[in-house]
């Protein structure tokens, strides 16, 4: 699993670490109302990256809020 960008990620400097997963954080708190919700956002972007993440994020639906009478 050497390809994947998260093996880079932690073998990086600490700075570069912390900016990946802040944005990371960023992008799952952008899909909080959608499909996937916060933390299936959180681990896309993690395991493949935060611009894959942000490509999902935006081509996603918005959850369906049901009504309650």
């Amino acid at each position: 699993m050497n390809y994947l960008p998260l093996t880079v990620i932690l073998s990086s400097p600490v700075a570069i670490q912390a900016i990946y997963f802040a944005s990371c954080l960023v992008i799952a708190l952008a899909g909080v109302n959608k499909k996937m919700g916060f933390w299936g956002y959180l681990f896309c972007s993690i395991i493949f990256s935060p611009l894959i993440g942000l490509m999902v994020v935006l081509v996603s639906e918005k959850t369906k809020k049901e009504e309650t009478a």
